[in-house]
């Protein structure tokens, strides 16, 4: 009966280990005895956000029961599964996987499943269910929308694993815990060479993959609710289709977009750190009026969205990239990059930045290896085609001028609304020693941009690639395009 007794004891136990989650409910409950509710739910709040920040997960469904309850909110038995909320990540759980081998039992499966749960905990853009919270409902038989309930997971991960040899086959779905519908699946087929190589393998594919359908379902569902009832995080999100649209009214939309959401919320860091990427874009894609104004409003979100996106990779990358294409320092701009990939080594939009940072660089070996990487973490990327492009100038880099045409063309049919691509061919054609088939892609970048000239097209590139690149910008006097 001494609620104040219990919290200091349960206190005490949080001082020496704070992510304790049994000492957490303790102390929640010892706080509601003493009549200090609102304390118990700041302490609540505090606790989740260091179990994000320290472990990249989300407190145990039972703490989690615990604490709707002392909102007044306790969820029936039964409910829907929890969407996130508006201003909240969503929460993922990965289920046991099932073992269909003929020797099963040997904790194969369990291993992946950790191995998974470990990935996909380092990106940041969605909390996931602790393991063992997961495990404990093996052997119930549940359905997909009565586990979602009971782990208080908006998403699951369920999958199975075939063993036939040294051969093996793991089958994994995303699918919707309230309804149960599959948003992804895939299967990974493999051979058992190291046992623990092969895991690594298999989650670093799975947490490529998954994250970007995860991204999709997330934008479809903040697309759901009205434009003037977004929250920041939502406002980000339904940004995102047109920020990779690459064309000049989608991304001026997604500025849009973007400044909405930080009219919501200033302080909003992925908000930040897109708008400064977008802004970045506006110039070097030739959707500029002043490419000098824009670039130095870029550098001004730059400096903006910095001190505000803490360890989220996603936004660590969007700086990089907006460093890459306006700022001057390239050692500056890889160094978030960098950064970011050490917080999630699966980022695949991380992987393209570190390959063009390496472009820039004059390094075609070790961009090339970055973009191979993000294409096999992401196949299906909406930046695809920006990987592809990446992959011509290594082509470049090396003399393979045939090679590199191939590749932008791959690229133009992957999105053929990216018209400001004319401008790779033109130089790629002349440097090939195609001169009739530059002055066709000469003439397709004027009919495009009627604006083009000489001078424009240096004012916008980046300007770290002028010191790699003078030939390139030679190529264009030669095909037509008028001076300054």
């Amino acid at each position: 009966g001494d609620g104040a007794g219990a919290a200091a004891e349960a206190g005490a136990a949080l001082a020496l280990d704070p992510l304790d989650e049994a000492a957490h409910r303790l102390h929640l409950r010892g706080l509601d005895a003493d009549g200090q509710r609102s304390a118990a739910l700041a302490a609540h709040a505090r606790f989740a956000a260091a179990l994000r920040r320290e472990l990249g997960v989300a407190p145990e469904p039972e703490t989690r029961a615990l604490a709707d309850a002392l909102r007044g909110a306790r969820p029936a038995r039964g409910a829907a599964a929890p969407a996130p909320g508006a201003d909240s990540r969503p929460v993922i759980a990965v289920l046991p996987f099932d073992d269909l081998s003929e020797a099963a039992g040997d904790m194969f499966a369990d291993g992946i499943v950790e191995e998974i749960t470990g990935a996909l905990s380092r990106v940041r853009d969605f909390d996931v269910i602790a393991r063992q919270s997961a495990f404990a409902l093996r052997g119930e038989a549940l359905t997909v929308e009565d586990a979602a309930v009971r782990l208080g997971a908006s998403y699951l991960v369920e999958g199975s694993v075939r063993r036939a040899g040294e051969r093996v086959r793991i089958s994994v779905q995303l699918v919707r815990g309230a309804d149960g519908h599959t948003l992804w699946s895939e299967r990974f087929d493999d051979r058992l060479d190291d046992l623990f190589d092969l895991q690594d393998r298999i989650a670093a594919q799975v947490a490529g993959q998954l994250a970007p359908s995860l991204r999709a379902a997330e934008i479809a569902r903040a697309r759901t609710a009205p434009p003037e009832n977004r929250s920041a995080y939502e406002l980000t999100l339904t940004a995102l289709p047109h920020f990779w649209a690459h064309r000049k009214e989608e991304n001026a939309r997604a500025i849009e977009l973007l400044d909405a959401a930080l009219a919501r919320d200033p302080a909003h860091g992925p908000a930040l750190a897109y708008r400064a990427w977008a802004l970045a874009q506006q110039p070097v894609y030739m959707w500029s009026d002043d490419p000098a104004a824009d670039q130095a409003a870029a550098q001004q979100a730059i400096d903006a969205a910095i001190p505000k996106m803490g360890q989220h990779a996603p936004s660590l990358v969007a700086v990089c990239a907006a460093l890459a294409l306006a700022g001057h320092d390239m050692a500056d701009a890889k160094s978030y990059v960098d950064r970011a990939l050490g917080l999630d080594p699966n980022n695949a939009w991380g992987w393209m930045r570190l390959g063009w940072c390496h472009v820039y660089s004059g390094e075609p070996d070790e961009a090339l290896a970055a973009f191979r990487r993000a294409e096999a973490l992401s196949p299906l990327d909406p930046f695809r085609f920006n990987m592809i492009f990446g992959r011509s100038i290594c082509a470049r880099m090396t003399g393979d001028h045939e090679g590199s045409i191939r590749l932008i063309e791959e690229g133009m049919r992957a999105n053929p609304g990216v018209t400001w691509a004319y401008r790779l061919l033109t130089a790629e054609y002349m440097l090939a020693g195609r001169p009739d088939k530059a002055h066709e892609a000469a003439a397709a970048l004027k009919r495009h941009y009627p604006y083009v000239t000489l001078g424009y097209l240096r004012a916008c590139l980046p300007p770290l690639e002028h010191m790699i690149h003078e030939e390139y910008m030679a190529t264009f006097a030669r095909t037509g395009i008028p001076g300054d």
